[in-house]
């Protein structure tokens, strides 16, 4: 059963604090596997099908060099090696691997957090009480969540960037 926090309350009790931290974690966990799996579909959906009609080009060429008077030969060889630009172009630009690696390394992050804090190793020591335990993991896990955002809003940004005209500084004419 998810809880969810409402504006001007506070969970006080440990149990409560975990179960909910476990549901935004699961919730987490499931978004970045879901967005990984939609990324790398997507990815490799692209690659596929880019080479797929960089191999049949060669074909069109040769079927149309036979053919000259076949219109539609003459058309399929240009049609097939556009789609083929297009397609790698798309995948480029909507960097569905680096999504895809992202989302993965999200999600194995903090399913290794929370295997930490279950098994009370690498920083969760035994001796730490349940509350402090339970910060520490809220803590790390946001702060996966929020490296990760970043690290897509730096991506995003540094394409835009990129892409971006780049204004030439006024140069001083000379008679």
């Amino acid at each position: 059963m998810s809880q969810t926090l409402q504006p001007g309350s506070a969970i006080t009790s440990v149990a409560d604090r975990r179960q909910l931290a476990l549901d935004r974690i699961d919730e987490l966990t499931t978004d970045a596997d879901a967005r990984a799996a939609r990324a790398w579909r997507n990815y490799y959906a692209l690659q596929i099908l880019t080479v797929a009609l960089a191999a049949i080009t060669p074909c069109l060429i040769f079927l149309a060099k036979d053919n000259p008077n076949n219109e539609i030969l003459n058309w399929l060889q240009l049609f097939f090696p556009a789609l083929a630009a297009v397609s790698a172009g798309a995948s480029h630009i909507f960097r569905w691997r680096e999504d895809g690696v992202r989302c993965t390394q999200l999600a194995e992050s903090i399913r290794s957090e929370v295997w930490k804090y279950e098994t009370r190793t690498a920083g969760y020591r035994p001796d730490q009480s349940d509350d402090q335990a339970l910060d520490q993991l809220v803590t790390h896990v946001d702060v996966f969540n929020l490296q990760s955002v970043s690290r897509w809003a730096s991506a995003a940004l540094t394409e835009t960037a990129a892409s971006a005209p780049q204004a030439s500084p006024a140069r001083a004419e000379s008679s």
